[in-house]
């Protein structure tokens, strides 16, 4: 090869999962193709099908990525903490803050709300698992385990995801807190917590 010639070095996963999420955020999931993702990453088709069997588990791996970065995210709420058992539903009220405000989910709300709340709320989804074991470590931990913690579990799961999945048709910073304050009212009650923790 001469060194006139130029090889193109594939792009790397978060290159890959950023135009996807980009992709999904512009068309839904239904209108989402390997050619338009392809060309967002600058790259071509035959690379996407050399890494990811079908484009259904490129959207899983992109959008599950997504969602752990966005839980994570959802822990650093700034001080003052509230009390510690508290603390979970300040977790829950910032994760469903950044979910509804997050472009690939107003995308999906438009154009696939059912499928958005299947793919949570179903057990046998990556998705419902990644959730289920963020409120489990982060918001139930102090719930006893068994059939009780799995209840309170799916009770927040449940309570949250109409505040998270569901984008405000207002963006005013007081439209904002005023969902926040209904939802983490509704999740002090999920909880066994008094209304006038602060949180």
């Amino acid at each position: 090869m001469s060194s006139s010639q130029h090889v193109q070095a594939p792009p790397g996963m978060g290159t890959v999962y950023r135009a996807t999420l980009d992709a999904l955020a512009m068309r839904g999931p239904r209108r989402t193709g390997i050619t338009h993702i392809a060309k967002l990453a600058d790259t071509n088709r035959q690379f996407f099908y050399r890494n990811w069997a079908t484009p259904q588990v490129l959207l899983r791996d992109a959008t599950l990525q997504e969602l752990k970065h966005v839980l994570q995210r959802a822990l650093e709420v700034p001080s003052p903490l509230p009390p510690p058992r508290c603390q979970g539903v300040r977790f829950v009220v910032r994760a469903a803050r950044l979910l509804r405000e997050h472009p690939v989910v107003a995308a999906m709300a438009r154009t696939e709300p059912a499928l958005t709340y299947a793919a949570v709320l179903r057990p046998d989804t990556v998705w419902h698992g990644t959730a289920w074991q963020w409120l489990t470590e982060h918001v139930t931990a102090h719930v006893p385990g068994g059939t009780e913690r799995d209840t309170v579990t799916l009770a927040v799961l449940t309570t949250a995801l109409p505040y998270a999945l569901i984008p405000p048709e207002e963006s005013s910073e007081d439209e904002r807190a005023a969902v926040d304050r209904r939802l983490g009212q509704a999740l002090h009650a999920c909880l066994g917590l008094p209304l006038t923790c602060p949180d």
